[in-house]
C-alpha cells in the first residue's frame, strides 16, 4: 500500500483540479466562489494543510467583503483545524476564542464544539501525563467532545464515531468495541472516519492486552489512510511503535519513514516531531540488526548511511554483476574460438609442409634417378634456397599467430614508450623482434629454443631481448606482461 500512495493522490489531485477548474469559472457568483474556495479548504485540511488555510483565507475574505457573516463565521471555524495541523495554536485560538457563541447558529454548532475539541486534544497529545495542566486539558477536551456528540444528528456516523471515543475515555470498552465493529462493517475503507473507526479499536485492543489485534486494526487504519490520502495521521506510526517494541525493526524502519514523510508533506508538526523524535532510536536498531546479516551487510549498511537510496545501489550492483558475467561468457565464447583457431592454423601449416616435404621428396628422387646429384647437391648447399625456406616458414607462422592474437602487435606496442614503437608496412606480418616475443608468448622462454627456431645465435636472442626491454615502459615487468596479452580475466 505504501508503494500505491502516489496512485491514490492522483485521485485525490484529480479531485482538487476540478474544483480549481471550476473556481476559474469568471461566471461564478462571490457565494459560489466561497463554497468552492471552501471546497478547496476540506480536500486539502488532512492532505495538505498549508493549502487548506489559503483556500480557508481566500474564502473568508470574499465572506467578510460580501458582508455574510454566517459564511464568515463557519469559514473561521473549518480554518481552525488546518491551522492547529501546521503549528499555528496562536492564531487558532485566536480565532476560536473571539467567535462569540451566541452569534453562532443551531446548524453550526457541531463545527463550533468540534473546534473546541480539537484545540483542546491537540494541547492534550502534547503534554505529559501528570503535568500540572494535564487535568485541565484532559477535562476542556472531555467536555468539548461532550458538547459536539450532543449536537451531532442522532445515528450519524460521526456522532456514533465519537460515541465510541467517548465510551473508550469512560472505561466502557465493549459498547466501544460494539459500535467501532459496526462501524467498520458499514462504512467503505477509503474514508477518513474508517480509518478512526479501526485506530480506537486498535486503541481497544491495546487496552485489553491483544496486541496482535491492535497491530491489524493499526494496519486497517493505515491503509484506511493511505487510500483516502490523508496525511495526517497517527496510525502509521503507532504502528512502527509497536512493531519496533516487537523487534519487527525492517517494518518498523519503513513505516516511521513514511509517518515522516506523509507527516512532512501535509506540514502536521506534532506527527513530525512525534515520528521524528523516535527515528534516531529506530534507525540505531535498525543498523545493529543489519550487521548481524553477513551476507547483506554491505548493502544495509548503506540503506541505513543514505535511507532511501540503498535500492538503488543494490539495482546498481545487480545490473554490474549481470555486465560482468554476460563480459566473462563472452571472453570464454572468444576463447573458445581462439583455440579452435588456433588448432586450425597448427593443421594448417602442418599440412603444408607435408605437402613440401612430398615434393622435396619427389625433387631428390627424380634428381637421384636421372644421375644429377651434383645439381641436388649445389640446390641444397645453396643458401638462398635454405633462407627461401625458411621466410615462407615464417610468412606462415606469422599469419597463423596474428589470426590468433589480432591485437599482438599494438598490445606489444602498448608497452614500448611512443618513440620505439613499431610501425608494420606488411600487414599480416612480424619483424623479428615482435616474432622472438610471438614464440614467447607462445610459452617458447628460453633463448636456445627461440634460437633453433629462428635460425639465429644464442646471443643474438639475448641481444634482442635485451633492447625490447629496454625500449619498454616497465623494464622489470616487461616479459610478464607479454605473457598476459590475450589471457582473459
Amino acid at each position: 500500500m505504501i508503494s500505491q500512495k502516489d496512485d491514490y493522490d492522483k485521485i485525490k489531485y484529480a479531485r482538487i483540479d476540478s474544483l480549481m477548474a471550476v473556481s476559474r469559472d469568471s461566471r461564478l457568483s462571490i457565494c459560489e466562489k466561497i463554497d468552492i474556495y471552501s471546497q478547496l479548504g476540506e480536500e486539502y485540511t488532512l492532505f495538505k494543510a498549508d493549502s487548506a488555510m489559503l483556500y480557508y483565507s481566500k474564502a473568508l475574505k470574499l465572506a467578510k467583503e460580501s458582508g455574510d457573516s454566517v459564511r464568515t463565521v463557519h469559514i473561521y471555524l473549518k480554518k481552525i483545524r488546518p491551522e492547529m495541523i501546521t503549528g499555528f495554536h496562536a492564531e487558532a485560538n485566536s480565532d476560536f476564542f473571539e467567535i462569540n457563541t451566541h452569534t453562532v447558529p443551531d446548524t453550526m454548532l457541531p463545527d463550533y464544539y468540534e473546534c473546541g475539541y480539537r484545540i483542546y486534544s491537540f494541547a492534550l497529545n502534547s503534554i505529559e501525563k501528570g503535568s500540572i495542566y494535564y487535568d485541565y486539558y484532559y477535562n476542556s477536551t472531555n467536555d468539548f467532545r461532550k458538547k459536539w456528540i450532543a449536537s451531532l444528528p442522532e445515528n450519524s456516523v460521526k456522532r456514533r464515531l465519537y460515541e465510541a471515543e467517548q465510551a473508550i475515555w469512560d472505561g466502557k470498552l465493549p459498547m466501544a468495541q460494539m459500535i467501532t465493529s459496526e462501524l467498520l462493517s458499514e462504512l467503505p475503507e477509503s474514508r477518513n472516519e474508517y480509518a478512526i473507526a479501526a485506530a480506537f479499536l486498535a486503541n481497544i485492543m491495546k487496552t485489553k492486552g491483544n496486541d496482535d489485534e491492535c497491530i491489524r486494526y493499526l494496519a486497517m487504519s493505515a491503509m484506511s489512510d493511505i487510500q483516502g490520502s490523508v496525511k495526517e495521521n497517527q496510525s502509521m506510526y503507532e504502528l512502527a511503535m509497536m512493531l519496533y517494541d516487537r523487534g519487527d525493526i525492517d517494518r518498523a524502519y519503513r513505516y516511521i519513514f513514511s509517518s515522516i514523510e506523509d507527516a512532512a508533506f501535509c506540514n502536521a508538526q506534532l506527527r513530525v516531531y512525534n515520528a521524528s523524535r523516535m527515528l534516531p532510536v529506530i534507525e540505531a536498531s535498525h543498523r545493529a540488526e543489519l550487521e548481524s546479516h553477513e551476507s547483506v551487510l554491505l548493502v544495509y549498511t548503506t540503506v541505513v548511511s543514505i535511507l532511501f537510496l540503498g535500492l538503488a545501489i543494490v539495482a546498481l550492483l545487480l545490473i554490474r554483476q549481470m555486465k560482468k558475467l554476460a563480459n566473462a561468457r563472452k571472453k570464454l565464447k572468444d576463447a573458445n574460438t581462439t583455440k579452435d583457431e588456433y588448432m586450425g592454423q597448427f593443421l594448417e601449416l602442418c599440412s603444408v609442409y607435408m605437402r613440401r616435404l612430398d615434393s622435396f621428396t619427389k625433387l631428390v628422387n627424380r634428381k637421384l634417378v636421372s644421375g644429377q646429384i651434383d645439381d641436388l647437391m649445389k640446390m641444397t648447399k645453396s643458401v638462398r634456397f635454405s633462407e627461401g625456406q625458411h621466410q615462407e616458414f615464417f610468412n606462415a607462422f606469422d599469419l597463423a599467430f596474428l589470426k590468433i592474437y589480432t591485437t599482438f602487435i599494438d598490445d606489444v606496442n602498448a608497452l614500448l614508450r611512443p618513440e620505439e614503437r613499431f610501425s608494420i608496412d606488411t600487414p599480416g606480418t612480424l619483424n623479428t623482434e615482435l616474432r622472438i616475443y610471438a614464440l614467447y608468448r607462445l610459452g617458447i622462454v628460453d633463448n636456445s629454443k627461440i634460437a633453433e627456431f629462428l635460425k639465429y645465435s644464442v646471443n643474438t636472442i639475448y641481444t634482442y631481448r635485451n633492447k625490447m626491454k629496454n625500449k619498454a615502459i616497465d623494464r622489470a615487468n616487461f616479459e610478464n606482461s607479454i605473457m598476459k596479452i590475450g589471457v582473459i580475466e
